[in-house]
């Protein structure tokens, strides 16, 4: 009786759900159920009704507990689900150990009616058939709306009880192809909604999509598909079967916004707008360039709002790029599209852009309304900017107050320059091949020592490699091929019939030569006692019959009087024109000059442009006409012709840091740009190549009056001449400002050469940019951030230095 009683005290069992819970939701139901010993109490469960189960563990969750007071402790979870509304009690569960049976409290919960906060109105208006497992349903919502008003397109998949715990995977969606509207994808967050019908609950799974009409009329969306798989029983490994369902057609008119009250300016925005300016600086410069940006922001059609209309009248205008940002994070699409507008100021002042009034129509109250932005005011200098103390304007920029006259030519543009570049291997190559003539004389020559082998009374000594080696080096000394050559069949004759051999002489050297290679290379090789002798009388025989040395080869002192002829024509041929003209009186440039100088000290900065533009046209290498022309014109507001003139005086000069620095006045300039000029004077890099080839060759002259051969370190002088010779010319291209031209004016750039053709990319004035080619009067620009197009040819100035004109 006592052992019973402890059993009593220690087996328990304890039921727990919620109080309250809704229909068609899931909620935890558990059970608690301890018993001492390690066997598992046996659990009954009652009738759950109205409840529905979802899912219950096949086996409890078990935790052994050990000690003395030991025991064991299952866990049981159920999910359940109840379509009904109302307050249902559960009945108590039973646990039974043996003979000892216990029961749990019975719990009362309360159902409330289905959640509906943030359910897609699909899942409430869709028509769902009970009798079907899987119903799919599409609709359009609202049916009628206004050209570029949203309309919000909703599929949804209701899925029974059934049909969800038999799914595999997710079922596949494929969206019908919409025409004639914008669509983008909505999200859908949180669980999926669920939907009471009847007696039933279904899962829905919603897609949703917001389309834009772009132009009135009647739309039929075709019928969205749905791919789903089945299993046919409940093991894991089962069959499934594939079904496919299609919804019907959706429908969504669209009409035109009101005609009455429409306003004039209205270009087709429609939403819940809102607009918004900004410049890029409030203080500029006449000429200089600045940024507008006009926002758009709301509710609507984002990509499509319109440009809005601007007009600023003291200023040139230019339509730059376009930006935009979407947001469909919600059911309600929502952005903003920036605009933006190249300003070049043409006066000076405290001046004002004026409101901008953005015309739209708003769908949901169904009238037009206005967008409007403040103005903007900005501040205008003349020349230069303004001081801190706006009253007063800072000084002009300085200029040159004395013409130096042109720049002197650079070091590899004189004759002479290449004369001694030409003339610099003669000597070397002369000493060599002299102190070779020496050698030749005082040392036994190959045909001296053939004839000494055979005469000699030593002669019966000779071994076969010494004949065969004295008779190749004889035959190739007399027709000037190294004697290694003859090591292959055939190439001694062919060497003697080119040398002028008759071809009987010429075969006979060649057998006999075979004959002296087999004897040379065999282990054994025994030589034939007349083989010396017919070597002599063969060379001698060849010898007779062989060109002169002279016509040969030709000596190298007349290769170097070639070299040095076609050397100097060239350079004469590719000099320019003007080095051969008697020099000009500097005079009347001078006068010229100072009138500019005068102009420009008395603040008429258009005379003074056009005296120094003057100069520089007469003389293309004054580089104080150029720096001038490009400080008279920056201060007469010409930002274009400023860039120009600066450009090409620091090409000139690129060691001036005076124009260095106005030149990054406009533009900056960093390197790789198609504006930038090394600091790097031509004639040091001319010079520096002259002093590498001078120096190799004095070197090798040296040499070669010892008769030593060229070393390394005199070929290692001679390649850094040859690049420093190369360099001079890259360097002098790039100087020349061959292909590189300077915008009039901001203007964007054509995809195609023609004026319709679709804009791009907006180059500023003043921008240096490269050519890339001409079509009409059309040409093919790159800027400096890779982006090209096509621009009017008029609306650009040329760098060359070729072209004097400077406009």
């Amino acid at each position: 009786m006592i052992a019973l009683v402890g059993v009593l005290a220690q087996l328990a069992i304890v039921a727990n759900g919620p109080d309250i819970a809704n229909a068609c939701q899931p909620f935890d139901l558990t059970v608690a159920v301890r018993a001492p010993g390690t066997i598992i109490p046996q659990l009954t469960v009652p009738s759950l009704a109205p409840f529905d189960i979802l899912r219950s563990s096949p086996t409890p969750q078990v935790t052994y507990q050990p000690g003395g007071q030991g025991g064991v402790l299952a866990e049981f979870r159920y999910v359940l689900t109840t379509e009904r509304a109302g307050t249902y009690g559960v009945p108590p569960f039973e646990a039974r150990l043996g003979q000892t049976v216990v029961r749990s409290r019975p719990l009362t919960i309360t159902v409330r009616g289905p959640r509906a906060d943030n359910v897609p109105s699909i899942v409430t208006r869709a028509r769902v058939d009970t009798g079907l497992d899987v119903n799919f349903r599409a609709i359009a919502s609202p049916e009628t709306v206004f050209v570029g008003q949203q309309v919000n397109y909703e599929v949804a998949v209701f899925l029974n009880e059934n049909v969800r715990d038999r799914l595999r995977r997710n079922p596949t969606f494929y969206p019908p192809d919409i025409q004639s509207m914008l669509a983008y994808d909505l999200p859908i967050s949180g669980t999926p909604p669920r939907r009471r019908v009847g007696s039933r609950c279904f899962d829905a799974l919603v897609y949703q999509r917001a389309l834009f009409p772009l132009v009135a009329g009647r739309f039929v969306i075709p019928p969205s598909q749905l791919v789903y798989a089945l299993s046919t029983s409940a093991g894991f490994f089962s069959r499934e079967e594939s079904h496919e369902l299609q919804t019907e057609n959706a429908l969504v008119i669209a009409v035109d916004p009101p005609t009455r009250s429409r306003p004039d300016d209205w270009t087709g925005a429609v939403g819940n707008l809102r607009l918004r300016a900004r410049l890029d600086t409030n203080v500029g410069r006449v000429g200089d360039p600045l940024r507008l940006t006009v926002q758009v922001a709301g509710a609507g059609n984002v990509k499509l709002f319109p440009r809005p209309e601007v007009h600023v009248p003291w200023a040139s205008m230019v339509r730059g790029d376009e930006r935009v940002r979407v947001d469909s994070s919600s059911s309600r699409i929502t952005g903003s599209k920036e605009f933006d507008w190249v300003l070049t100021p043409r006066i000076a002042g405290e001046l004002d852009i004026p409101p901008i009034r953005y015309s739209y129509f708003n769908p949901e109250q169904r009238r037009y309304a206005a967008a409007e932005a403040a103005p903007r005011r900005v501040r205008v200098v003349q020349g230069a900017l303004a001081a801190a103390d706006t009253a007063r304007i800072e000084d002009v920029l300085s200029i040159r107050p004395r013409y130096l006259g042109p720049v002197r030519v650079p070091l590899h543009q004189h004759l002479a320059f290449w004369l001694l570049i030409a003339a610099a291997p003669i000597p070397a190559f002369g000493l060599r091949s002299r102190a070779r003539r020496r050698q030749r004389i005082s040392v036994e020559s190959p045909a001296e020592r053939l004839r000494r082998i055979v005469t000699s009374p030593a002669s019966s000594r000779s071994t076969p490699p010494d004949v065969r080696r004295a008779f190749g080096d004889a035959l190739g000394a007399r027709i000037g091929i190294p004697p290694t050559v003859f090591t292959r069949p055939g190439s001694l004759a062919r060497a003697l019939r080119r040398s002028g051999v008759s071809r009987d002489v010429a075969e006979r050297c060649e057998r006999l030569m075979r004959e002296l290679d087999g004897a040379a290379y065999a282990r054994d090789g025994v030589l034939a006692t007349d083989a010396a002798g017919r070597a002599v009388e063969l060379y001698r025989l060849a010898d007779d019959e062989a060109l002169p040395h002279d016509e040969i080869r030709l000596p190298l002192s007349v290769l170097g009087v070639v070299l040095l002829a076609v050397l100097s024509t060239g350079v004469m041929a590719a000099a320019e024109p003007a080095l051969w003209h008697a020099p000009r009186s500097a005079s009347d440039e001078r006068a010229t000059f100072d009138d500019g100088v005068n102009a420009y000290s008395q603040r008429d900065y258009p005379a003074a442009r056009d005296a120094f533009r003057e100069v520089a046209r007469i003389e293309p290498r004054a580089v104080d006409a150029w720096a001038n022309y490009g400080t008279a014109a920056w201060a007469a507001g010409d930002t274009a012709r400023a860039v120009v003139g600066w450009q090409r005086a620091l090409r000139l000069e690129p060691l001036a840091e005076d124009v260095r620095d106005r030149v990054q006045l406009a533009h900056g300039l960093p390197v790789g740009s198609a504006g930038y000029v090394p600091p790097t004077p031509l004639s040091f890099v001319a010079a520096l190549g002259l002093v590498f080839w001078l120096t190799g060759w004095v070197v090798a002259a040296r040499r070669g009056a010892r008769g030593r051969s060229f070393t390394g370190t005199v070929t290692s002088l001679v390649i850094a001449g040859v690049v420093g010779l190369v360099a001079t010319f890259g360097l002098e291209a790039q100087l020349a400002g061959r292909r590189l031209c300077v915008v009039r004016e901001t203007t964007q750039l054509h995809g195609e050469p023609m004026l319709g053709s679709e804009r791009g990319a907006s180059a500023i004035i003043g921008e240096v940019v490269r050519i890339k080619g001409v079509r009409g009067a059309w040409t093919l620009v790159g800027l400096d951030d890779g982006r090209d197009g096509w621009i009017d040819s008029s609306s650009l100035i040329s760098l060359d230095q070729q072209d004097s004109s400077g406009d």
